[in-house]
């Protein structure tokens, strides 16, 4: 029994050696690089394209027989920028063992190391990957590349690689750095798995991918699932979809997208017709958080500013990706219940649509819940030849608290509902340049509110302003708001203001002039404080008592002369000690009844007769203010 079993296993060993010797001579009398001339030759029939391996191909031996191929590259079309459509440094492929007994090659993995990839498209729309009759400077190759059917690849991996996406129309270039791919199937029958790990854009993207069979994607049987998780940018992103394709239309239905805090839900065609690609978008969402968009890296060959150099203006001057607008061609509409901005501030109930064609954008908000109020616009941006911008926007009601937060100052503050009306168009690349040309008006009135003096106030511009024209900031508990105005009417940039600034509160009102120059981003206003209860300014060093101007980002607030800054040392004395009124009365005299919030919205000021305006004499002023000065010091 024993013998019998020993037998067994020597005719088993043996049949063993005798298939790895069969194997050994078929693999020692293959010569690769015979295949290399008819697989070069037949690529060039099918693609017109040549394939390119600088070193050659090798066979090595083992339980897993390799096939590598060193320097591979495989040409790119005639117009594109890049010297290759693929290329890598070597390509490594785990050939089945058994079938070389027939010199068969059967790829059971196929591994790229450091390739690099070069998608692009030329201003018609052709892309570099099309061959054949319909790719923009291709020679005619034959119909069909007969592959063997042992080609098939059940393992593909990416290690160390870069993609590229180049779109000549809008002169747009974006990068993909692959860390790693690996994408599995047993058989073009089975799922595809993948993963992936690298950048998009120097935004770092890990992801594993689920997707239907290969042979129904070729098959062009639909829909077709696809199904991707994992993070982008540190956060949570999940996107399924089913795809499907018929004739020039692509769609992704039931689309659904989620990341970080965001997410997006409905459909998304794309149709082409000639050399464009039309967009149709429907998509909705419970939440979209424009904080939780990942913000592309620069682009490595645009000079980025040092960190410790300021703008030169305070308005962008950065350029937009106008040629973007110009190459899109979309119709579609997205409806959002609650918009969250990068501050946080929130927008309730979105409803936007959009346009593109012809180089011109179209966007209407339709409705748009935010500060507490309603807003409603309409933009359009033309983004060929004179490229301008026309902005139409309406705000009603909305809370001024919210509004000074969204300029980088957060008040505590009670009331003061506010109503926005802008109607401005401009030319130019960026926001400054639309800004420094633009022509129309702009209308800002606040309702009544009331603002607590706050704890510590930041030392900026508005701040010393508000000190110097009303003294009673500095001392009472809050300051009670009536109305304020701000109405520029611009032309090529520069507004001319003649009283259409201004502000009232129980105590203090308050008018400017000057101008407000957007090309520079200058303001040069001459503010008149007056004291309400029927008691105005009237004295010679009050009409231009405190000037407001510099550069946008720092106006400084000057006094004019000396004894005016006298006067508001004296007069903030008086308030502190309760003397107010007093000094008020001997120092200030009747002025005009008109409020300046009322003739800032262009109501024209009520002419006094010299009977009801009495002027009082210097005499008369300085016995006044010796008097007031006597009660306030009890004598």
């Amino acid at each position: 029994m024993r013998r019998t079993a020993f037998l067994i296993l020597a005719a088993a060993g043996g049949l063993i050696a005798l298939v790895l010797v069969a194997v050994a001579i078929a693999i020692a009398t293959v010569d690769v690089n015979t295949f290399v001339a008819p697989l070069q030759a037949e690529v060039k029939r099918a693609t017109g394209r040549d394939l390119t391996l600088q070193g050659g191909v090798e066979l090595k031996l083992g339980l897993e027989p390799r096939l590598v191929a060193n320097g591979v590259a495989f040409g790119n079309a005639p117009w594109g920028k890049a010297p290759a459509l693929i290329s890598a440094k070597r390509v490594e492929a785990q050939v089945a063992l058994l079938p070389l007994l027939k010199r068969r090659f059967e790829i059971v993995q196929l591994t790229l190391v450091e390739p690099s990839v070069a998608l692009e498209t030329d201003a018609a729309g052709h892309g570099n990957w099309e061959f054949g009759a319909g790719a923009a400077g291709t020679s005619q190759p034959a119909a069909g590349m007969a592959l063997p059917p042992a080609l098939g690849v059940a393992d593909l991996q990416i290690r160390d690689g870069t993609l590229t996406l180049r779109d000549a129309a809008t002169d747009s270039l974006r990068t993909v750095e692959i860390e790693s791919l690996v994408v599995h199937a047993r058989r073009g029958s089975s799922p595809i798995d993948a993963t992936f790990k690298g950048s998009v854009d120097g935004v770092p993207v890990a992801l594993a991918a689920q997707l239907g069979p290969l042979d129904d994607l070729l098959a062009r049987r639909f829909p077709y699932p696809v199904s991707l998780n994992g993070e982008v940018a540190g956060k949570n992103a999940t996107l399924s979809t089913k795809l499907a394709q018929a004739n020039a239309a692509t769609q992704l239905n039931d689309l659904a997208v989620t990341f970080g805090a965001t997410s997006l839900s409905g459909s998304v065609a794309m149709t082409r017709s000639g050399n464009r690609t039309h967009y149709t978008v429907d998509l909705s969402s419970p939440t979209l958080a424009l904080g939780d968009l990942p913000l592309a890296a620069p682009n490595p060959g645009s000079a980025a500013p040092p960190a410790h150099t300021q703008p030169a203006f305070a308005i962008p001057d950065t350029p937009l990706p106008l040629q973007r607008v110009a190459a899109l061609d979309a119709d579609g509409a997205l409806r959002v219940d609650t918009l969250v901005l990068r501050e946080g501030e929130k927008v309730g109930n979105v409803q936007m649509k959009f346009s593109a064609h012809d180089g011109a954008l179209d966007l209407d908000v339709t409705q748009a819940r935010v500060f507490g109020g309603t807003v409603r616009s309409h933009a359009t941006f033309a983004a060929q030849g004179n490229r301008s911008v026309k902005l139409v926007l309406e705000g009603r009601d909305l809370d001024l608290a919210g509004l000074l937060a969204a300029f980088g100052t957060r008040r505590d503050v009670s009331g003061g509902k506010t109503r926005v009306s802008i109607d401005v168009a401009g030319r130019g690349e960026t926001p400054h340049q639309w800004a420094s040309t633009m022509s129309g008006s702009i209308l800002v009135v606040v309702g009544a509110a009331r603002l607590p003096r706050p704890k510590q106030s930041p030392d900026t511009g508005l701040t010393q302003l508000a000190s110097a024209v009303n003294p009673f900031r500095e001392v009472d508990s809050s300051t009670e708001l009536k109305c304020a105005v701000l109405r520029l009417n611009v032309s090529d940039g520069v507004a001319q203001v003649h009283n259409s600034i201004a502000a009232e509160t129980d105590k203090i009102a308050a008018s400017a002039s000057g101008t407000v120059d957007f090309r520079n981003e200058t303001i040069d206003l001459a503010v008149r404080p007056q004291i309400r209860e029927g008691i105005n300014i009237d004295f010679a060093s009050v009409a231009n008592l405190v000037r407001f101007r510099g550069p946008f980002r720092h106006p400084e607030v000057k006094v004019d002369s000396v004894a005016a800054a006298g006067e508001v040392a004296r007069i903030s004395a008086a308030v502190a000690t309760g003397g107010w009124s007093v000094l008020g009365e001997a120092l200030l005299s009747p002025g005009s009844p008109d409020s300046p919030c009322a003739v800032a919205l262009g109501r024209k000021p009520t002419e006094q007769s010299p009977s009801t305006a009495p002027v009082q004499s210097p005499t008369d002023i300085t016995q006044n203010i010796g008097r007031a000065i006597g009660k306030l010091f009890g004598k």
